[in-house]
């Protein structure tokens, strides 16, 4: 589901279920979600300061989340800002060595 705030959450599990009182369990749950607050806060905060790119490869924006299964530890996505074009990458460790590398032979090399 993602944390996608009120709406869209109720939009999604309207597409799949029902249930009395659905709309104030999803509205109370999100509510309740300590990273959809954090996200709604950052989204609050940082309306109104994005600056568009005009050309490919001027920003590329980078993330990293932790996997709790599989071959891999951690996955790594960067992102073009201006084409929305993503790279991954799966690491089983996550330093600054093994990003900078995988970085350097995808986006600029």
């Amino acid at each position: 589901m993602g944390h996608r705030g009120e709406n869209e959450t109720y939009r999604r599990i309207k597409a799949r279920f029902w249930w009395e009182g659905m709309k104030k369990s999803v509205k109370k749950w999100v509510q309740s979600c300590l990273a959809c607050q954090k996200r709604s806060q950052n989204l609050q905060r940082e309306q109104g300061k994005y600056t568009s790119t005009s050309t490919i490869f001027e920003r590329v924006s980078m993330d990293a989340v932790h996997i709790k299964s599989g071959r891999w530890k951690y996955m790594v996505v960067a992102r073009d800002d201006f084409s929305g074009w993503p790279e991954t990458v799966g690491l089983v460790k996550l330093t600054a060595k093994a990003v900078s590398e995988w970085f350097t032979s995808e986006w600029i090399c």
